[in-house]
């Protein structure tokens, strides 16, 4: 069985609270806790993996790939917005006081200018605006306590780097190689060693990226330790 991904949590507690604001706007009792929880579950398991397998089905259609990349997050604040706006908007035994295509381009607003808003605000990237990583396609490089050389092994193009201790998010890893397919690279980690939990927490961190996203490197989500990252292009 698939296992929960990245953001199950935050899509089922999203989803629960949703489903009983709608429940209170439409006049409706409310759920049991237990069937709360269980389509809270069942959320947090389906809207990530919906998410990454429509990401995944967008990058093999050419015609898309022109478009503009949009990840996770982008997805869920775009989904939650545009449900916030048509919840806030409905009133019971009336039309609601915004259509539906109203709401879907208040989600496509949000899920577009809120990351680079949120980039001039802070002056580093967000987690909204991060791009999805290719690690799947190195070899002899994820996994090693000081990674020194990678093969890609994927039939695309990536952008490999080794972010060292002090380098970090919005900066690029200053040790980054674009390699063609089976082509093979070394890097220099020096005395640093891979970031790990709780004995290294600011090592170096490696990771591959899809052209022209940059790789670098930001704190975890817990905010312990450090993770390989891809940034979008500058």
């Amino acid at each position: 069985m698939p296992e929960f991904l990245d953001g199950a949590v935050f899509s089922g507690i999203l989803t629960i609270v949703i489903v009983i604001l709608q429940r209170a706007r439409a006049g409706r009792p409310s759920l049991s806790a237990w069937k709360l929880l269980a389509i809270g579950i069942v959320a947090a398991f389906v809207i990530p993996w919906a998410i990454k397998l429509s990401a995944m089905a967008w990058r093999e259609v050419s015609f898309l790939r022109a478009l503009p990349e949009v990840n996770f997050d982008q997805v869920f604040i775009g989904s939650f917005v545009a449900v916030l706006v048509l919840s806030l908007s409905h009133r019971p035994g009336k039309r609601p006081r915004v259509p539906l295509w109203g709401a879907l381009v208040a989600g496509v607003a949000f899920a577009f200018l809120l990351p680079p808003f949120l980039y001039l605000v802070s002056g580093s990237y967000q987690r909204s605006s991060l791009r999805a990583d290719l690690n799947h396609c190195t070899q002899g490089m994820t996994g090693e306590v000081q990674p020194r050389s990678v093969v890609n092994i994927c039939d695309e193009p990536i952008a490999v780097g080794l972010c060292m201790p002090g380098e970090t998010n919005p900066a690029p890893c200053d040790q980054t190689k674009i390699l063609e397919t089976g082509e093979s690279a070394t890097f220099d980690p020096g005395e640093a060693r891979l970031s790990s939990l709780p004995s290294n927490l600011n090592g170096l961190t490696v990771v591959a990226c899809r052209p022209p996203a940059r790789p670098s490197r930001m704190q975890t989500t817990m905010g312990r330790g450090y993770e390989g990252v891809c940034l979008p292009p500058a």
